[in-house]
């Protein structure tokens, strides 16, 4: 049986600098970041039922590159295999959070509208941004959660002056007094 070698991380990431700097033509993102895929070694599809399960992280890794813009304009690549078409998007974030992000075509940028609309710390600023996978999609290896994982990690790092206290809802905010 033959071996599928397992890109880096590291190699995943010169990859997307690569493609964003051809996309957007700019010098080189300001944040860079990845999420694992996983395996449930047992317990799938327990774990919302209070079922036991237990997860392992993989060498797989999903990689969001990307830089703010000064208006409220997203543009995002992607370069996942088997990815649908179109392999870019490019929408404008609401100006709040009550309007909803209309979701529509391709598929894998619906997962990147749902964080960004459920994404509580705020407001966000506009971005560019390119999105590179080594999980395989609809391989069982949770590349929707990797997606989302990375894409919730690059808002993290694009907005770093909000707390998980600040991000809280007013009724959570006791826990952490």
């Amino acid at each position: 049986m033959a071996s599928c070698p397992v890109p880096s991380v590291s190699s995943v990431v010169a990859g997307a600098r690569q493609v964003y700097r051809e996309s957007f033509g700019a010098s080189e993102p300001v944040v860079a970041v990845c999420a694992p895929g996983r395996v449930n070694l047992i317990g799938e599809h327990t774990d919302y039922n209070q079922g036991f399960v237990l997860p392992m992280a993989l060498p797989l890794v999903t990689v969001m590159v990307g830089s703010p813009t000064p208006d409220r304009s997203v543009s995002i690549v992607t370069v996942a295999e088997g990815a649908d078409e179109p392999r870019r998007v490019d929408f404008v974030l609401p100006n709040d959070s009550a309007t909803p992000i209309a979701p529509g075509m391709p598929k894998w940028a619906n997962y990147v509208k749902g964080v960004l609309q459920h994404y509580r710390a705020g407001p966000l600023p506009g971005f560019q941004a390119v999105l590179a996978s080594s999980v395989p999609l609809g391989g069982g290896l949770s590349s929707s959660a990797s997606l989302e994982v990375a894409v919730y990690t690059f808002l993290q790092q694009l907005c770093p002056g909000m707390t998980r206290y600040s991000r809280c809802p007013a009724h959570e905010r006791a826990l952490f007094l």
